[in-house]
């Protein structure tokens, strides 16, 4: 098998950021990998020892194909308040330096879900950045599929489970389990998944392209609210009659979101975002879509180990 096979290397933007700074240190964890960040020429942003890091104007061409050259991988981390054109340009660059290989800014929800991609406009969205790798034709694109970050979700209390006040706000009684992933197994799940044979050794074994131009889909465990509040409460050493719990209904609780953001109140589209992951047979699972744990060797995590590390984070201990 020749070097051409592998992938070696991979520039990622965001290297510092929530979900860009775990998949660089999965990466570096492997000792597969030269890893360069790529970064504006004014960020303070501090990177992992093992990292090249390349600074310049995202608004050049010049600097940002040049810093692609010679690249397998580029992969995109942004922020949802980053502007549109940053990914197009960044895209369009991978495509005139000739890497093979784009993973863009996903990180979320099944957005080859034509349900899912209509109510939630902040995945629709993401659709346009897909199609414009597909056209210039140099590159193949790898979205992933985690759903919502776990660990991030109940930590920022937007799972419905506020741990220091002790309430929970729960939808169509908490009981629908959904898919979710903690932002360490998303670093695993890329740097297992850039590991794979460009092309299969044999018809049975994986490798990258057979997920080119398609979406891979990863979860750490599948849960319910209710499963989620239980597991705070152990780590809490809390019991239920400590907690005030609230039901609405899922569909009121989108609703609500929508509303607030039509309002100009941008923090409704969390009710919207996580309204469907709530909402049975939109966004729970993946519906058909065959789980990559299993390939790239991903194990399920332990939910009581990852809500008591969350719970420590939260109350300072």
């Amino acid at each position: 098998m020749s070097s051409k096979d592998r992938i070696t290397n991979v520039t990622v933007v965001g290297a510092s950021g929530l979900v860009g700074g775990e998949i660089v240190k999965s990466l570096l964890d492997s000792g597969s990998f030269n890893v360069t960040a790529l970064s504006r020429q004014d960020s303070t942003a501090n990177f992992a020892p093992g990292v090249s890091v390349k600074k310049g104007d995202y608004k050049s061409p010049g600097f940002l194909e040049s810093a692609l050259r010679g690249q397998d991988v580029l992969i995109i981390t942004l922020a949802v308040t980053t502007a549109p054109d940053v990914q197009s340009d960044l895209i369009k660059a991978a495509a005139n330096a000739g890497v093979p290989w784009v993973l863009p800014n996903e990180w979320g929800q099944d957005g080859a879900n034509p349900e899912l991609a209509a109510a939630v406009p902040l995945l629709g969205h993401k659709a346009k950045y897909r199609k414009e790798i597909e056209e210039l034709g140099r590159s193949s694109w790898i979205g992933v599929a985690n759903n919502l970050w776990f660990d991030f979700s109940l930590k920022g209390g937007f799972y419905g489970i506020d741990i220091p006040a002790r309430k929970a706000r729960v939808c169509d009684g908490g009981t629908n389990a959904f898919a979710a992933t903690t932002v360490a197994q998303v670093g695993r799940a890329i740097a297992r998944l850039l590991s794979l044979p460009v092309q299969a050794s044999s018809p049975s074994s994986p490798s990258l392209s057979d997920y080119k131009n398609k979406f891979i889909y990863i979860s750490s465990f599948s849960v319910s609210q209710n499963d989620m509040l239980a597991a705070v409460q152990r780590a809490t050493g809390t019991t239920p009659s400590e907690w005030t719990v609230t039901d609405i209904p899922v569909d009121e609780f989108i609703q609500d979101g929508r509303d607030k953001f039509a309002k100009g109140d941008r923090m409704g589209m969390i009710n919207v975002l996580y309204g469907a992951t709530f909402k049975r047979g939109l966004g729970d699972q993946y519906h058909g879509r065959e789980l990559a744990n299993e390939k790239l060797g991903l194990k399920e995590e332990d939910l009581d180990e990852v809500v008591q590390r969350v719970v420590k984070e939260v109350e300072g201990k």
